[in-house]
């Protein structure tokens, strides 16, 4: 079965590393304000040396990113790590972590999206372990805290067994508000939330192991040795999958070409539905639209395919566990999410 880390409780110490880009300029101002606000939560914060570093889009060179990543793992004083954000070249240090050493550690939690996926869904494959894709450490950064930052770390404190449930936003951003070193602004919640449904039903169930992330860097692992995905399917079948993404920067014939390529590899064996997030940095080409993209690609599964979820770039977000069980109900827009701990 799956590894579940110990529950994160208040008074743990969170580390925080950059295992893809760092953190410079003015929004290192808001990582010092998230870094207060989780400390006046009742955390420690550890923070490794390159996390306000940045050369060349990442903030070391590959092997260093991955030893400070490993070192966090590794200490066993702390009990999530949670990188500011992601970026772009998270998938360079992967050749550098020792996985038979990962895996022979007791699993933490590690929480956050984007490039960070690239992350979490090899340790989730690779150690058996669940993982959170959910906010970054400078999500913890708004003045105030969104009340689905909070929830990321109650989920992050339930014992193994526990289930949780959330549901869809009521709104969502378009845009950020700017940051100064003073000034931390909140999610700027304008856009009505609506899950829609692939082929306009109005009401749909799933159920299955969670697993997926970012789209963008995610279909960079196809043929690698870090994606085992037909290994993680044959241990998991009974349950069944459901596979969710989101993306930044992927027009609809990239979202089109990328889950064609998944599906011909065996990805989606088992799935039993999808969820899309709010695509960030989207443009349709031509008469080619993101409906068209999932229409082409998946709709032969016969499976629920769920979009414009909670997921990702546009916050706020859900928090989704890597190897959970769990299941999906949408009805008239609104989404319920419960996954458990199993």
């Amino acid at each position: 079965m799956i590894r579940y880390p110990e529950p994160l409780k208040v008074g743990d110490t969170i580390g925080i590393t950059a295992p893809s880009s760092g953190v410079t300029g003015v929004i290192s101002y808001r990582l010092d304000n998230a870094i207060k606000q989780l400390q006046e939560l009742g955390y420690k914060i550890v923070e490794t040396d390159s996390v306000r570093r940045q050369n060349k889009l990442t903030s070391a060179p590959p092997n260093i990113r991955a030893k400070e990543f490993t070192s966090l793992y590794l200490d066993r004083d702390v009990k999530a790590i949670i990188p500011p954000w992601g970026g772009e070249f998270l998938m360079s240090m992967l050749s550098y972590l020792d996985f038979q050493k990962l895996k022979e550690a007791e699993p933490k939690w590690i929480l956050g999206f984007s490039d960070t996926s690239t992350l979490l869904f090899t340790l989730t494959l690779n150690l058996n372990i669940a993982t959170a894709h959910g906010p970054n450490a400078l999500d913890f950064g708004g003045t105030p805290i969104h009340y689905s930052v909070l929830d990321s770390l109650k989920i992050l404190s339930l014992e193994n067994g526990q289930n949780f449930q959330q549901r869809s936003m009521d709104k969502y951003q378009k845009e950020w508000l700017e940051v100064t070193k003073n000034t931390f602004p909140p999610y700027n919640l304008t856009e009505k939330v609506e899950w829609k449904v692939l082929g306009n039903e109005k009401e749909i169930k799933m159920g299955g192991r969670f697993i997926g992330g970012n789209l963008d860097v995610i279909c960079k692992l196809i043929g690698t040795p870090f994606a085992p995905v037909r290994k993680f399917i044959d241990k998991y079948k009974s349950d069944g999958f459901i596979w969710y993404f989101e993306s930044c920067e992927m027009n609809s014939t990239d979202i089109y070409r990328t889950l064609w390529q998944m599906k011909q590899n065996g990805w989606f064996e088992g799935c039993n539905g999808f969820l899309f997030g709010r695509p960030e940095g989207y443009s349709d080409v031509a008469d080619f639209t993101l409906v068209d993209a999932l229409k082409y690609s998946l709709s032969d599964l016969d499976i629920p395919v769920v979009y414009d979820v909670d997921i990702g770039h546009m916050p706020p977000q859900l928090t989704l566990i890597n190897g959970a069980y769990g299941e999906v109900a949408v009805k008239n827009g609104e989404g319920l999410v419960k996954q458990t701990l199993k």
